[in-house]
C-alpha cells in the first residue's frame, strides 16, 4: 500500500523505468529469459498501478467500510482519505514524523488503544465505528422465524425428526 505522495511518485517512477526496460529486450538474453523477465516486470506493473488506483481512490472517498479482511489497512486509509500526510498527522497528535511511519510499517500493531483512538479522532471530526459481530446463523435462524410466525413448532418438530437437529 502506497502511504503518501512521495511513496507514489516513487512508484510512478518504477512503472516508467519497468516499461523502458520492457521495450528494451531483445537480444541481450536468450528468448525464453527475456519472456520471463518480461513477465516479471509486468506483474511488478500491475502491482504498483493497483496500488497507485487504491491511493488515488483513498483520497476522493468521504466514507470507507472495513472488514476483516481489509482492517489492517484502516488507519492508514482514513488518513489519506481525510487528506494528512505523514507529517500533519504527526504534528496534529505531537508526536514526529517518524512515529507515524513506524505505526504504518507495522501497521499500527505498535500503538496504544487509546493511541489509535487520538489518531480516529484528528483524522474524522464525525465518524462512527460498526462491529457486527457474527452469530451461530442456524439457532438465530429459527429464533427469529418463530417470533415471525408463532405456529411455525409444527414445522420446526417435523424438521427435527427428518434431520435431528436441535434448536
Amino acid at each position: 500500500m502506497i502511504h503518501n505522495k512521495k511513496q507514489l511518485t516513487q512508484a510512478e517512477k518504477t512503472i516508467e523505468e519497468l516499461r523502458k526496460k520492457i521495450a528494451g529486450l531483445g537480444t541481450v538474453l536468450p528468448e525464453s529469459l527475456e519472456l520471463l523477465q518480461k513477465v516479471a516486470w509486468e506483474k511488478r506493473m500491475n502491482d504498483l498501478d493497483k496500488e497507485i488506483a487504491e491511493f488515488n481512490f483513498l483520497k476522493q472517498q468521504s466514507v470507507l467500510t472495513f472488514s476483516s479482511e481489509n482492517l489492517e489497512k484502516l488507519i492508514m486509509s482514513l488518513r489519506i482519505a481525510a487528506g494528512f500526510t505523514q507529517k500533519k498527522l504527526a504534528e496534529a497528535i505531537e508526536v514526529k514524523e517518524q512515529q507515524i511511519q513506524r505505526y504504518e510499517q507495522t501497521q499500527y500493531l505498535t500503538a496504544s488503544f487509546d493511541r489509535i483512538i487520538q489518531i480516529l479522532k484528528k483524522l474524522s471530526e464525525d465518524f462512527e465505528l460498526k462491529i457486527f459481530l457474527k452469530k451461530n446463523v442456524r439457532r438465530n435462524t429459527f429464533s427469529n422465524i418463530r417470533k415471525l410466525y408463532p405456529n411455525i413448532h409444527q414445522i420446526q418438530d417435523e424438521v427435527k425428526k427428518r434431520h435431528g437437529l436441535f434448536i
